[in-house]
């Protein structure tokens, strides 16, 4: 049987103050209430009672008992400074059709993780990368270009099968963009690694890619490299981009053959 926990009339009346939040600063408790004398020691019970949960020093999850959150995005805003990244973009832009329990968040400082009910957020320093987003539905988050262009330059938080199952369900993209930042950020072999999976993603699903940003990666080609550079060194050897497929289109397109 569940032990039935009991607030203080104080406890309570701070409470039912904040459960219209999920997160929420310790200046902002104060602001509520600038005459309580013994709000610290209050604020103290509600996270012994497990009312509120210290993210970090002066910031509070509220409540959530069951778990959930109204706008994770929102609150990944309060414990990271940056942009929603990767998978967490795809699902802002429209395309992810599942509501993923990690949210991603670009910095360009240090990563990190934090866990909030059912909700992991993970904190990603792209350093100088970090750039390229938008405010869009209360919260800043990369711009579609930036979004593929992030999960090209780290597919191990997307996957590459996610990557190309939003990009084929995009009605348009604004190639110069995404061209931009792989002329700003990339290495020759991510733009082999990006070029090979466009090339393969065109020629099997008759997604529009325009020749233009293919010629762009082919001139790009280098040395030879491998799809994943950290995974098996077994595969299918493309000549014409001088890359090992380690992972296999029926892998990188699952979706496309019913995988």
């Amino acid at each position: 049987m569940t032990k039935k926990i009991y607030l203080t009339p104080k406890e309570q009346q701070i409470y039912e103050a904040l459960k219209a939040a999920e997160v929420i600063s310790h200046d902002e408790i104060s602001n509520l209430f600038p005459k309580e004398k013994w709000l610290n020691k209050t604020i103290h019970g509600l996270i012994s009672k497990s009312k509120l949960k210290t993210i970090r020093r002066g910031l509070y999850f509220v409540g959530g008992e069951d778990g959930t959150l109204k706008n994770p995005y929102e609150v990944a805003m309060r414990i990271f400074k940056g942009y929603v990244g990767f998978s967490s973009a795809f699902k802002i832009h429209g395309l992810l059709d599942y509501e993923p329990f990690t949210v991603f968040v670009i910095t360009s400082s240090k990563s990190e993780k934090r866990t909030i009910g059912n909700y992991s957020f993970r904190a990603v320093n792209f350093g100088d990368r970090a750039t390229g987003e938008e405010f869009r539905n209360g919260v800043y988050v990369s711009t579609v270009a930036k979004t593929f262009f992030d999960c090209f330059f780290k597919p191990s938080y997307t996957g590459y099968s996610e990557i190309t199952k939003a990009l084929f369900q995009l009605p348009v993209m604004d190639w110069d963009e995404f061209l931009h930042y792989f002329k700003r950020f990339a290495s020759p072999s991510l733009s082999q690694r990006t070029g090979y999976v466009l090339d393969t993603m065109k020629r099997e699903t008759g997604k529009d890619i325009p020749e233009r940003v293919l010629s762009y990666f082919r001139k790009r080609i280098k040395t030879k490299t491998r799809l994943l550079p950290s995974y098996r060194k077994a595969g299918d050897y493309c000549s014409e981009w001088k890359l090992m497929d380690n992972l296999g289109e029926k892998e990188f397109l699952s979706w496309w053959y019913g995988g």
